[in-house]
């Protein structure tokens, strides 16, 4: 399998969302139906938790599913928080856009104006990436930046984590083109600190959050009041769900880590709907100008799209037939989530679920075809539970494959000590056929240990152990292994051949 096929699919699972179509004027909403679906596509992947949430014109519905907390048996209600993942970016554009408003940025102006202890360079060149290239994923940061943010609780992560993105060199000169990067918004991030005086998360909580309505959802768990509690995140293992406490990645709460619950979200949904409760003007026009695509640069179209988007703040924009449609998906290592605005219609659609799953975007879909009189999605094939299918099987049959190696060495040293294999002398074709098994095993030591960083972007094993499910270091320590006892095996027995009139004619050496 080439490594493009598997990049493209897998860096739209991380970082973007399907584009939605139908002009069919929305439905009312049926609750008992809507429950059955979302239930339903649950039990197919086998997901422990899901939050909804929907505006649907006047009317709004926020529901929870399964269980937010499997070993306490504690169930997903309305009010359980959940990491919205690469849906925070949306967020932290409101902040930048809000101090636009109020004249504190310049979103033409050189980053360095606002963080002059950043230098970024496009090979040996010196370049100068706007405020706007980061708000529009034009800045030329590469997309492996996610991988470049080291897990930190420290106050200063968000810091330490812009220096470290700046010390990369950029993939494009900025402006010229669309290359999605999570870094992006994290710089973002640092210069909301940097103009408002204050860190990211009191700012958002006090100039954004809140004024929006929003009195369940923070900036990053360090924001979190000592009697609220957040989901239990999981990631899959050889039986199913298993628990799984992500290390704690305060550097990138401006790209990745903002929480709510589905209540939240229904009034995010409003806001962004144009139906503010009590919003200040200016936060009004900032959620305006966050849904404006980036028209500087030509369209994206890609695999699986079947049209073509430009990236707004915190939003990828699709232009269909002149009828606008929005939406993001967010996952984290234990985490996804899926929303989606059609403004025409006035639908909105939030899920959020405490595993890392397409699923989210599969129900947000499904949900939407519903809304519109369409028959929702049916079976859906998720990437992560398909990695980790492949590294159990890939794990039974290394291990099968030890078992039956062991037996054989074992068989071959009471071979030797009985005397019925003997030392084969010294020789340039004994050493030589012992040089290439050797050279065998090590081939597919390598292979255990490079072909998964192929399959997570050419991304370190620390991320692959974060990010990948319980099963893929196991089935690689199984291969890696399976290729010592391999070529032990074999060399031993180049080594010490069986004696000729020992060797029954039917059995192989």
């Amino acid at each position: 399998m080439s490594l493009r096929r598997v990049f493209i699919p897998l860096l739209v699972f991380i970082c973007t969302v399907f584009p939605l179509t139908g002009a069919a004027d929305a439905a009312e909403l049926d609750r008992p139906t809507i429950d059955n679906y979302v239930t339903s596509m649950m039990d197919k992947d086998n997901l422990p938790g899901v939050s909804v949430a929907i505006v649907n014109g006047s009317e709004s519905y926020t529901q929870g599913y399964g269980f937010s907390d499997l070993a306490a048996g504690r169930k997903v209600t309305p009010y359980t928080l959940f990491e919205l993942g690469s849906n925070s970016k949306a967020f932290t554009a409101l902040g930048i856009l809000l101090l636009t408003e109020q004249g504190k940025i310049d979103l033409k102006a050189p980053v360095t104006r606002y963080l002059p202890w950043t230098e970024w360079k496009f090979g040996q060149e010196k370049v100068e990436p706007t405020v706007e290239d980061f708000l529009h994923q034009t800045s030329g940061m590469g997309s492996n930046s996610i991988a470049l943010i080291p897990p930190s609780n420290h106050d200063k992560a968000l810091a330490d984590t812009v220096r470290n993105l700046a010390a990369q060199p950029l993939w494009y000169k900025p402006g010229e083109q669309f290359l999605y990067s999570t870094g992006n918004y994290d710089v973002l991030g640092a210069v909301i600190e940097a103009v408002s005086g204050q860190s990211y998360e009191s700012f958002m909580a006090s100039q954004v959050i809140k004024p929006l309505g929003l009195d369940h959802t923070y900036a990053g768990t360090a924001a979190l009041p000592p009697d609220v509690k957040l989901s239990s995140g999981y990631k899959l293992g050889f039986t199913g769900n298993r628990q799984y406490n992500a290390p704690t990645y305060r550097g990138n709460i401006p790209a990745g880590y903002i929480l709510s619950n589905a209540t939240d979200m229904a009034q995010w949904l409003k806001n962004q709907l144009g139906q503010p409760e009590g919003v200040p003007e200016s936060l009004r026009r900032a959620v305006k100008q966050s849904h404006a695509p980036d028209n500087r640069v030509r369209a994206t179209l890609t695999e699986p799209y079947d049209s073509p988007f430009r990236y707004g703040g915190g939003w990828l924009v699709f232009d269909q037939a002149r009828q606008p449609y929005l939406s993001h998906s967010g996952n984290n290592p234990n985490f996804s989530s899926y929303v989606i605005l059609d403004p025409n219609q006035k639908i909105g659609i939030a899920v959020m679920g405490n595993r890392n799953s397409t699923y989210t975007y599969a129900i947000a879909q499904g949900l939407r075809d519903l809304l519109t009189g369409k028959q929702p999605v049916g079976a859906y094939q998720d990437t992560t539970t398909s990695v980790n299918l492949g590294a159990t099987i890939v794990f039974i049959i290394a291990d099968l494959l030890c078992i039956w190696m062991l037996y054989r060495t074992l068989k071959v040293l009471f071979a030797i000590r009985r005397g019925r294999r003997s030392f084969a002398g010294h020789s340039a074709g004994v050493y030589l056929k012992s040089v290439l098994w050797a050279f065998l095993g090590i081939v597919i030591l390598g292979a255990a240990w490079y072909i998964p960083q192929q399959l997570f972007w050419g991304y370190s094993w620390p991320f692959i152990i974060v990010w990948a499910p319980f099963t893929v270091l196991p089935a690689m320590i199984s291969v890696g292994v399976t290729a010592i006892l391999f070529a032990g095996l074999r060399i031993t027995s180049t080594l010490f051949p069986r004696k000729h009139n020992d060797r029954p004619a039917n059995l192989p050496v």
